[in-house]
């Protein structure tokens, strides 16, 4: 059975350390599990499942909700290995070879390893544009993710880009949470979002669900066949670029979700 640790005191010592608990870091601990090794999984989130599976629960507690068959195959697998689980860490240190820092809320702890694993999970990309490193440039879900995890965005200026429905959740949030949303830039045409909009019909409760999130961005721009190309500022960023056809246009901004 996982054996959550849950108080930061002493070092923990493990073969093999594994830092993420999403699918990939889950099927990594299991598998070194199977070789008898002292295996330790490390994730900031409070149990396993990572950004693909999250919420699932932690071994003897009830799921909320129903879970897709794989991941529940592979929690049960996950919850009956031999693993030590440190959720709510944060790792913020690689101090000397073989040792991992984490912070939780107990306090730090200092994780001592054989071996490490990597598996931090998927990211965002995104096409480089002039710019496209400044601080206050980000993914969409990556700002979204930091103001879950408590950063502060009341009054902040955003601008939100990219393509897809993500981009009307992440405004919605971000809105609700007090941030100035400036743009939503959407790079699909206009046509084939309509096409898009038309076979949401075939499913009423995402249409629904859809049709809410835009009555609830009333009064934000939402732009079609525009996207930036390029971000600007001394330190980070203080304006973004966009284009729409021919024309472009500057907007100063504090965040582009992107």
């Amino acid at each position: 059975m996982i054996k959550q640790v849950t108080r930061a005191s002493q070092t923990q010592h493990f073969d093999v350390l594994v830092a993420g608990a999403g699918p990939a870091g889950m099927a990594a601990a299991y598998a070194a599990a199977q070789s008898r090794a002292r295996v330790g999984v490390v994730d900031d989130n409070s149990g396993p499942g990572g950004q693909i599976w999250r919420g699932l629960p932690v071994a003897g507690e009830t799921p909320v909700h129903a879970l897709p068959k794989q991941a529940a195959e592979w929690n049960a697998r996950f919850s009956n290995a031999k693993i030590a689980m440190i959720f709510g860490a944060k790792v913020f240190a690689h101090p000397e070879p073989g040792i991992l820092a984490a912070e939780t809320w107990q306090g730090s702890v200092v994780l001592d390893f054989r071996k490490l694993v990597l598996a931090t999970g998927a990211r965002e990309r995104f096409l480089p544009f002039p710019g496209w490193t400044l601080p206050g440039v980000m993914g969409a879900g990556g700002l979204q993710a930091l103001v879950k995890s408590g950063m502060p965005i009341r009054g902040a200026r955003v601008v939100i880009a990219g393509t897809g429905p993500l981009l009307l959740a992440v405004a919605d949030y971000m809105r609700h949470a007090g941030a100035r949303i400036l743009l939503i830039a959407e790079q699909a045409p206009a046509n084939r979002v309509r096409r898009f909009a038309t076979k949401l019909l075939r499913h009423p409760a995402k249409a629904w669900q859809a049709a809410k999130l835009r009555a609830s961005l009333a009064g934000v721009p939402y732009r079609m066949g525009t996207w930036p190309i390029a971000a600007g500022g001394t330190d980070k960023l203080e304006w973004v670029e966009v284009t729409e056809g021919k024309k472009t246009q500057r907007i100063a901004c504090d965040y582009l979700a992107c």
